[in-house]
């Protein structure tokens, strides 16, 4: 994705260059014009200003955003006959055209911008002075919209304060449950609309047979009209016939009206089910922060001088995450309070200082919660371990492995059992939390003294990324978090050594192991169509392994949830989520799947068999007039297998429809010669277009505008605050 998105910075600086130029000489045509309504180079000044905001959106570039939102209200105005466009408000414009500018420069030079706040607040201060003319605005005002609002002023729209209210966290919990009934009941209403389109196929199938029955009899049927014992079963027939007709046509009317509602519901339930998400979320000092008189509390009692540091304490994270590891975080500091750190005097004896050093650190990275537990004691002692591990399993072990038997139930090294330790429950309470919360924990090797935990868990366990996959015939999801890689390799990358499948990816040997086998379903070593094997590279530690599977389907947010029976011990199953249609498949976890890689459970690697026809991949028509837009929509596209043309307006995608039909359209609004609401009315009077499905992708969020849009007939209307990858593929993915 990284690549994308470098052609699209480049891809955006030009298109922002030209649309900054061409609005410059529309305004340089205005200032010496007193009358501007009705002109149509304002309906250009506006598009290019529409089109820039959802270009800065696409390259998340909110400064250039924000900018380019408020010259489309102000050409809006201006248009409309609402604000004259004075030498003032060109001035405005020029200010803002500057500001945007300044940032896409800094954008270029891989600068973070400044926040144009002078552009900005002179654009809001001349549509706040705008909207409050003729209530007691001074003319001093109205002609220096750039002058600072006075004390007192209303304030201009979007500067209101947040109102915040006090909510109990059970409703914000039961809220949670009940966002995910109503998400998955939407999803299981998507089975309807194949319900309905088998039965709308069903239906056509019997018109058409009345048809070609009408057709082959015509002359007999005629004849026996004429005869007065067989008119009555003549005119009966046409009846029949009439009300397949219209019920042919109902049936295709409701299955539209039905795929829209379940569209609409499903997008409602999931922006629902986000906000709720955000609400629940919490700082984690409110948590954490307590620990610090535990620690001195603690201390006190080991007579010991500890001191006690928290970073990153400003990351927000879901309440019930944080309530989760607050017993394991809790251990241990208490292990390194404990065990760890040691009293002032031994301390000095080792040439350290006499108060020791106790860090609890926070981060979040990609959608996890890291949490580090860091102490300049004494440190794991490895060979105590090994001693006591090999008096039950005698053998040698790695440094891997006797970092990872810390965390087994009962294992202690502890010679006497206090108040604090010495039980061998603390390190395993830590694992199986970690576990609990589709996250990881591991002793972290370190140059200096002491010990180093670093626990990785979900920012939010409402929700989930997921890879969807298949495997033995069945669907399974795991998070991404978990894979390091996905790869397509050809099976003669695949050799054998010492009798197991290894895989050489990037100049390393990684052993090579089947999913099927690790779950113990199915073939251990399949045929596989073609020559090319799927697979995904798990890490543990500072090991990688390898996992092969059928095929990869697609990413997806999921909410996981308990299946309701008891889980393999193997701990590689962790929970079950909801596909779209509304059926359960089982969720795997990375640190179980990475766990169960043994020598012992290496399975031979498949057989190649010939390989299926393929059917041509989708096709998809893009049509925006922004290049930035077109490019990023492409991409995406691309990337998920289908084929994708462009167009910059209604008529170029006209005219590459007579040449080539698609399969489905995606159009956005405001372009030239002819917009999308044209180009859906165009499709639709078509009878050879008409059944092309069409999503519209607009800015435009005014209610009378979507609607216009699905009264036309487009298919789904999709409103681009934030470009949601997902939530496209997801639209594409129910209409072809």
């Amino acid at each position: 994705m990284t690549g994308i998105r470098e052609k699209l910075a480049a891809i955006f600086q030009g298109e922002h260059a030209e649309h900054i130029e061409h609005i410059r000489s529309i305004l340089a045509l205005f200032e010496n014009v007193a009358e501007t309504k009705g002109r149509v180079e304002l309906d250009d000044a506006f598009r290019r200003a529409h089109s820039l905001k959802g270009a800065a959106r696409a390259v998340d570039l909110e400064a250039v955003e924000g900018l380019a939102s408020g010259l489309e209200t102000v050409f809006s105005r201006v248009r409309e006959g609402n604000l004259p466009l004075n030498r003032q408000i060109i001035r405005v414009i020029h200010q803002v055209l500057d500001a945007s500018e300044d940032c896409v420069g800094a954008f270029g030079e891989n600068r973070v911008p400044d926040i144009p706040a002078a552009a900005l607040r002179a654009i809001e201060v001349l549509l706040g002075v705008q909207s409050l003319e003729g209530e007691g605005t001074s003319p001093q005002e109205q002609e220096d919209p750039s002058a600072p609002v006075a004390m007192g002023a209303p304030m201009p729209v979007g500067l209101q304060p947040v109102e915040m209210i006090r909510l109990p966290a059970e409703i914000l919990d039961r809220l949670v449950g009940s966002t995910g009934q109503l998400l998955m009941e939407s999803l299981r209403q998507a089975s309807v609309t194949g319900e309905l389109d088998t039965l709308n196929d069903e239906i056509a199938q019997v018109a058409s047979e009345c048809v070609r029955f009408r057709r082959a009899s015509a002359a007999p049927m005629w004849r026996l009209s004429n005869q007065p014992e067989f008119s009555t079963v003549v005119r009966h027939i046409g009846f029949l016939e009439q009300s397949l007709r219209a019920l042919a046509t109902r049936s295709r009317t409701t299955r539209v009206l039905q795929q829209r509602s379940v569209w609409n519901t499903r997008r409602t339930a999931e922006q629902l089910q986000r906000n709720v998400w955000s609400a629940r979320m919490a700082p984690a000092e409110d948590l954490f922060d307590g620990f610090r008189k535990m620690v001195r509390d603690l201390a006190r009692d080991e007579n010991k001088e500890i001191d006690f540091r928290l970073s990153g304490s400003g990351v927000r994270a879901d309440r019930i995450v944080l309530q989760a590891l607050k017993d394991p975080v809790m251990h241990l500091l208490r292990n390194a309070i404990s065990h760890g750190i040691e009293s002032p005097a031994e301390r000095v004896s080792k040439g350290k200082p006499p108060i020791g050093s106790l860090t609890l650190r926070l981060d979040s990275q990609r959608g996890r919660l890291i949490v580090e537990v860091d102490d300049d004691g004494r440190g794991v002692d490895l060979e105590k371990v090994a001693s006591v591990l090999s008096a039950a399993e005698p053998g040698a072990h790695s440094a891997e492995e006797l970092g990872r038997v810390i965390f087994r139930p009962g294992f202690s090294t502890a010679a006497t059992v206090n108040r604090l330790s010495g039980r061998g429950m603390g390190l395993s309470v830590v694992y199986e939390a970690a576990r609990h919360l589709q996250g990881d924990v591991q002793l972290r090797p370190k140059e200096g003294p002491g010990a180093s935990f670093l626990m990785s868990v979900p920012l939010s366990v409402s929700t989930s990324h997921l890879l969807i996959l298949t495997c033995a015939g069945q669907t399974f999801g795991i998070p991404t978090h978990g894979i390091e890689r996905l790869y397509r390799l050809r099976l003669d990358q695949v050799v054998t050594q010492e009798g197991k499948p290894v895989a050489y990816l990037g100049g390393q040997a990684i052993p090579l192991y089947g999913l099927a086998h690790l779950l113990h379903i199915g073939d251990a070593a399949p045929s596989l169509p073609g020559d090319t094997l799927p697979v995904m590279v798990l890490k543990s530690g500072a090991k990688r392994f390898a996992i092969w599977v059928d095929e990869f389907l697609a990413e997806s947010d999921a909410l996981i949830k308990e299946l309701g029976m008891s889980l393999p011990a193997t701990g590689n199953i962790s929970g079950g989520a909801l596909l779209r249609e509304g059926t359960v498949f089982v969720v795997l976890n990375p640190a179980g799947l990475a766990a169960s890689c043994t020598p012992l459970s290496a399975a031979p690697a498949p057989r190649t068999i010939k390989p299926q026809k393929q059917e041509t991949d989708p096709g998809i028509l893009v049509v925006d007039d922004s290049i930035t837009s077109r490019s990023l929509e492409k991409s995406i596209l691309e990337a998920h297998g289908y084929r994708v043309r462009t167009a910059v307006d209604g008529i170029e995608a006209l005219e590459m429809l007579r040449v080539e039909k698609a399969d489905l359209i995606i159009t956005d609004i405001q372009m030239p010669r002819l917009d999308g609401f044209g180009l859906v009315e165009a499709l639709k009077a078509d009878s050879k277009w008409k059944d092309i499905p069409v999503i519209i992708i607009s800015s435009l969020e005014q209610p009378e505008d979507r609607e216009r849009g699905l009264l036309l007939g487009a298919d789904a209307y999709v409103v681009k605050r934030k470009f949601d990858q997902t939530e496209l593929l997801d639209a594409i993915g129910q209409m072809i």
